[in-house]
């Protein structure tokens, strides 16, 4: 989900690693390969993550699990069979996501993500905007994270608090995130095989005996009627819901924070973003698709509650459903560290390209010398995702689910003009192929994907609308502030 980011309800929702060597683990990054081989200095990230590494970490990001059970759950209760062909739809906009963030990301592989290429190729107030949207949804991501965590252990442990439950976690991620990032990757490598079992375990329920074919599902979607008997789904259904199927498939674009601490990251980046963005769109709909066609109940399952639990119940029994609900919160766990690590590095990235005040800035972008790791801004995201732990799921989700339409529009449209420009594509960085095809593919789907949002009452219209009045304020604070500095103010890059 992450998208970057979530949309998900909560009602729903190894360790090979880095192989660098000492001097890969101790140098900071640095644009020139003579600076590869100096001390480390203070402010800089340190190289320490192989690709690996770096796929572990943005593939907990993702969460496939959170996917499955949060919208994939909705969309199944919604169009019964036909989630299976709506699950297709998302894998492929995952390759068009997949593609444009690559390029970007392989020519712009820095801590603050896709904002450093976006003002680079577009201009310091694109570059701002695009930070200004992860600067907003960065603490409701982690709150809204914490919280969904909480509702599955709260239903495994029916006398725990909820909200002590939800601190509790954002708390431990936390401490986990204050360690040198390749131990930090090394935990959430660990919860990530436990999450890929449970998917696995999806996968193998649904598949090992079909009672359908895949071809007839897509071709004749069914849902069931209040009689029980099964029915088609109307178009418009699908066609809602298709949208919400591209949100929970497409991901990836979190290896790019991680840029500064990837071994030679402009040859590397773009295979990690595509293997992560795949692995992650397949991860998440491939077990959809199997429940779909491994259904012996459709309609008792359909119209559960929680439709995969009831699915797993009927193939291994009660004890089965439990152990994949505490897998389920895992991962949720695991997705809330490896979210506090990647904010965390987007926030370093603000104080090193002194957005606030000289002190805050100093703060921010400061580096615990022996772990390397942006403590200060890892403390501060967790500060602030505890205050928004205070607010509804329903609320979080209005701040967090536009990101999409409005990143992945100035992406694309970066990696558009980037190409033309030369900046992005060069010799040994990753370009997409068939230029300009995916870029342009990207601002269509993003049309679609806010088209959809307008329609969407209740979460996606209220979120286009305050993240794009907040985007308008924070331009106004470039032009009357960042602006007017000595020098004005653009992306720094590493």
């Amino acid at each position: 989900m992450d998208s970057g980011a979530p949309r998900q309800s909560t009602a729903a929702v190894a360790t090979a690693l880095v192989g660098t060597t000492a001097l890969e683990t101790t140098a900071p990054v640095e644009a020139t390969p003579a600076a590869a081989t100096a001390a480390p200095v203070a402010g800089r990230l340190y190289r320490q993550l192989s690709s690996f590494g770096v796929l572990l970490l943005t593939l907990s990001c993702l969460s496939p699990v959170v996917g499955v059970y949060g919208m994939g759950s909705e969309i199944l209760q919604q169009t019964g069979t036909g989630a299976a062909g709506l699950f297709l739809i998302g894998i492929g906009a995952a390759v068009i996501w997949a593609m444009v963030y690559a390029e970007l990301g392989s020519a712009y592989p820095y801590a603050g993500g896709d904002y450093v290429g976006v003002g680079s190729i577009l201009g310091p107030w694109a570059g701002f905007a695009c930070l200004a949207l992860w600067g907003i949804i960065l603490g409701p991501s982690e709150a809204f994270f914490a919280k969904a965590t909480s509702v599955y252990v709260v239903e495994l442990v029916p006398a725990l608090p909820p909200q002590l439950v939800t601190f509790c976690t954002l708390g431990l991620a936390v401490a986990i995130s204050l360690l040198a990032v390749r131990t930090s990757a090394m935990v959430t490598g660990v919860f990530l095989g436990i999450e890929m079992l449970a998917i696995l375990a999806l996968l193998g329920a649904g598949f090992w005996h079909p009672v359908r074919g895949l071809a007839s599902v897509i071709a004749h979607p069914l849902l069931p009627a209040a009689s029980g008997a099964m029915v088609p789904v109307a178009i418009g259904v699908l066609t809602t819901n298709a949208v919400s199927a591209v949100f929970s498939t497409v991901g990836g674009n979190q290896a790019i924070a991680f840029g500064e601490e990837l071994a030679n990251p402009h040859r590397h980046m773009g295979r990690v973003i595509l293997w992560a963005c795949m692995i992650g769109a397949c991860a998440t709909g491939l077990p959809i698709i199997a429940v779909v066609v491994g259904a012996h109940a459709p309609a008792t399952m359909f119209r559960s509650a929680a439709p995969l639990t009831t699915f797993i119940d009927s193939i291994g029994g009660p004890i089965a459903g439990r152990a994949l609900s505490a897998g389920v919160a895992l991962a949720i766990f695991n997705a809330t560290v490896a979210g506090l690590m990647f904010s965390a590095r987007l926030l370093f990235s603000f104080g090193r390209d002194a957005i606030f005040s000289r002190g805050i800035n100093r703060l921010l972008a400061s580096v615990h010398g022996p772990s390397g790791a942006p403590r200060a801004a890892t403390c501060a995201v967790g500060l602030i995702s505890a205050g928004c732990c205070l607010f509804s799921s329903n609320a979080l989700l209005v701040f967090i689910s536009g990101l999409v339409v409005y990143s992945f529009a100035l992406v694309s449209f970066a990696v558009l003009i980037g190409r033309i420009r030369r900046l992005t594509g060069r010799p040994g960085y990753w370009r997409s192929p068939l230029y300009p095809l995916m870029p342009s593919l990207g601002l269509c789907l993003a049309v679609v994907l806010a088209v959809a949002d307008l329609f969407d009452k209740s979460v996606g219209r209220p979120s286009l609308l305050i993240l794009g009045g907040m985007v308008a304020v924070s331009l106004l604070w470039y032009a009357f502030v960042l602006r007017r500095r000595p020098g004005g103010w653009t992306p720094r890059m590493g």
